[in-house]
């Protein structure tokens, strides 16, 4: 059991990825400086290569963070609840662990598809001949992107939560059960 626990808190580590990139808050009506313009237009060509290799990064990481809460909820979450149920010791506390991390990993997902779409969209636009059009959909790929790293953090808030009750009723079963 201090072995899954332990797992638990390695993946903790791994899923602050999304919480690191810095979001700028930039409104679609003002006024965007000439000079990051003449930047866009200038250095359209590394802009792109640096946006797909950050794209194929975050597909990766997507990858393995939806493998991870997927093995998590079917390897460890569920036969918990579903084993202290048969044996009649249904814990509500994670019953509802198991229901939030569910639904915040729908959140999760949901997210970073509409991240992902308004990445596509902003690789598809030519930067040399639209750069103020390239620079909004680049903050709206960002605010994606921000809304993806808050349900990781979220996702990541359960498991702790859920190790701590964990360790909670180990802890109260072992002193009322095992007398």
């Amino acid at each position: 059991m201090k072995r899954k626990i332990l797992s638990l808190v390695f993946i903790l580590a791994s899923l602050t990825y999304f919480s690191v990139f810095p979001v700028s808050d930039v409104r679609a009506e003002e006024e965007i400086p000439e000079e990051k313009l003449s930047n866009i237009e200038t250095n359209c060509a590394s802009i792109k290569e640096s946006l797909k290799r950050t794209q194929n990064a975050d597909k990766n990481t997507r990858i393995s963070l939806g493998r991870t809460y997927q093995t998590l909820l079917t390897d460890f979450i569920t036969p918990l609840n579903v084993r202290l149920m048969k044996n009649n010791r249904f814990d509500s506390t994670l019953a509802d662990l198991q229901l939030n991390f569910s639904n915040d990993r729908d959140t999760f997902n949901q997210a970073y598809i509409e991240y992902s779409k308004a990445f596509e969209i902003l690789l598809s636009i030519d930067c040399r001949n639209e750069p103020t059009r390239f620079y909004r959909q680049l903050e709206e790929a960002r605010t994606k992107r921000k809304t993806v790293s808050k349900a990781a953090i979220k996702l990541s808030t359960d498991i702790s939560d859920g190790a701590k009750s964990v360790e909670d009723y180990i802890t109260w079963f072992r002193e009322n059960v095992n007398e």
